[in-house]
């Protein structure tokens, strides 16, 4: 099922709300609505935008995070190098298979830290077999480096396990419907409060959906999240990778101006199965 964004979903609740317009008439100005308009109101905003805060302070944990692991993956993949072309070539793969299943389960997952750990695991397999003579500048170098992209790890994956339970989303859900059905009550034939309670009931749906969004870590720099982690398999000479079914879900998208790229045609969770595409000009 495609993933339908707060934008989209305000546009479709905002035709929604004018045909409610059109098909349901209001009963005008009444001062127990009025009364209950004014606490639900008060009380919704209290609450939202104390989740709203809470939310906006994850993601942009987990952004930092990400970019964090991001530039330390690309730290190890460079300093491997130092060590020999066949350890660097296997440290290389790893890192293609771990970012490889990053993006199969990007947003699908509430434990995206289990997901891709054997894979973490398997990279600390290949530095011990390094002999410490050969390069111990070197050698000590990645050893810190799995221990920064080890705390980095951590700190994205247990916020990312922070959500709304179904009693704060309960809560939100019956504010913004007593919310609605005061604001629509209250209207009167008049053109303009017609369209203030349209634009109102719009802004209320957004909101709930922007607070959604939030904790599925989507917002503006959502594709920005996933693109930094995409420029790894560039230096690294590898093709990107997207997986269909997320592209068709609206999870993530693929930037206009890559020419290739390897496509996963299978569903997240399922046994890998990739082609390769290449864009027309």
């Amino acid at each position: 099922m495609r993933y339908i964004d707060s934008i989209k979903g305000s546009l479709i609740a905002l035709v929604v709300f004018v045909l409610v317009t059109f098909f349901v008439p209001g009963k005008g100005p009444s001062q127990d609505i009025e009364l209950i308009l004014t606490i639900s109101t008060f009380l919704f905003a209290i609450f939202a935008g104390f989740i709203i805060s809470r939310s906006v302070g994850k993601y942009s944990i987990i952004k930092a995070s990400a970019s964090q692991e991001d530039a330390l993956f690309l730290s190890l993949y460079k300093t491997s190098q130092l060590i020999g072309e066949g350890f660097s070539k296997k440290i290389r793969e790893l890192i293609d298979s771990y970012y490889i299943r990053i993006y199969d389960i990007y947003g699908t997952t509430k434990y995206p830290y289990k997901e891709n750990l054997a894979y973490f695991m398997g990279i600390w397999d290949e530095i011990r077999k390094v002999k410490v003579a050969k390069n111990p500048q070197a050698y000590g170098r990645m050893l810190k480096l799995m221990s920064d992209i080890e705390s980095a790890r951590n700190a994205a994956s247990s916020k990312s396990r922070e959500r709304l339970g179904k009693g704060r989303w309960s809560v939100l859900v019956i504010l913004a419907s007593i919310i609605l059905f005061s604001i629509f009550y209250l209207r009167n034939q008049a053109l303009y409060s017609q369209v203030i309670t349209v634009l109102l009931a719009t802004t209320l749906v957004l909101v709930l959906l922007i607070i959604r969004d939030l904790q599925n870590i989507r917002g503006t720099s959502g594709g920005v999240i996933v693109e930094s982690g995409q420029e790894i398999f560039d230096i690294m000479g590898k093709p990107r990778y997207y997986n269909k079914y997320l592209i068709k879900g609206g999870w993530y998208k693929v930037p206009k101006g890559i020419k290739e790229y390897r496509l996963g045609t299978h569903r997240p969770g399922e046994e890998p199965k990739t082609k390769f595409v290449r864009n027309k000009k």
